[in-house]
């Protein structure tokens, strides 16, 4: 059974204040502790004056370390449960962890369900991106209409720029070989051995890859 306690502290508002705090916590705390906890509900002053009140009256205990002095509730003031209130609190404890872990596989899976919801598309989002699609769809069925129709897809204006192109890079690579061909010509021609064989050993081709002389509006239609 617990100490009766020696003298009533309900008359001063500091004191109660101080040891229903201290009672509560019931851990070591300095007066500075005590008044940052309380948030300031007792001023530093008053708070020293209760605790030096309370130590008096041995409803708290102090032990001083160096320049600072721990207070805490002497434990034998402290009412204790009786064994049959321990037995319901440790049932009460078992029921409780089972109920958390409930709880947290079902925030678990409702945490997936929202992060599926979150992440799938809104229905305005589904109807902006079906009509997107429907479009495209239009669009490449107009297109393989005309493909299977041998229309000409590009512009008469385009197949003429790119012959204008070819005809151009033609000249240009028909006058670069003729001028390679005198050059090599020159140079080879007091060397020893065929300039086939040193053509092979430089790893260079005349052979033409197309007919130089073809039309490029043949090539076009091909």
């Amino acid at each position: 059974m617990p100490k009766e306690k020696k003298t009533s502290v309900s008359s001063n508002k500091p004191e109660r204040i101080v040891l229903d705090y201290m009672s509560k916590q019931n851990r070591p705390y300095s007066v500075t502790d005590i008044v940052t906890n309380l948030h300031a509900a007792v001023t530093k002053t008053e708070c020293q004056r209760a605790v030096n009140s309370l130590v008096d009256k041995e409803l708290l205990t102090s032990k001083t370390f160096g320049k600072q002095t721990i207070y805490v509730v002497r434990q034998d003031t402290i009412e204790t449960a009786k064994p049959d209130e321990l037995v319901s609190i440790d049932k009460r404890l078992v029921q409780l962890r089972e109920t958390i872990a409930e709880q947290k596989s079902k925030q678990k899976q409702l945490s997936a369900e929202l992060a599926l919801l979150n992440s799938a598309l809104t229905t305005e989002e589904i109807q902006h991106r079906l009509a997107v699609l429907t479009s495209k769809n239009e669009q490449s069925k107009e297109h393989l209409v005309l493909l299977r129709s041998g229309s000409q897809l590009v512009p008469v204006e385009e197949r003429q720029r790119v012959t204008r192109e070819m005809e151009t890079h033609r000249k240009l690579w028909t006058q670069r070989r003729r001028l390679f061909k005198d050059m090599f010509s020159t140079v080879t021609e007091n060397l020893p051995g065929k300039p086939k064989e040193l053509l092979e050993e430089l790893d260079i081709s005349l052979d033409d890859p197309i007919d130089i002389n073809i039309n490029p509006s043949d090539l076009l239609s091909t």
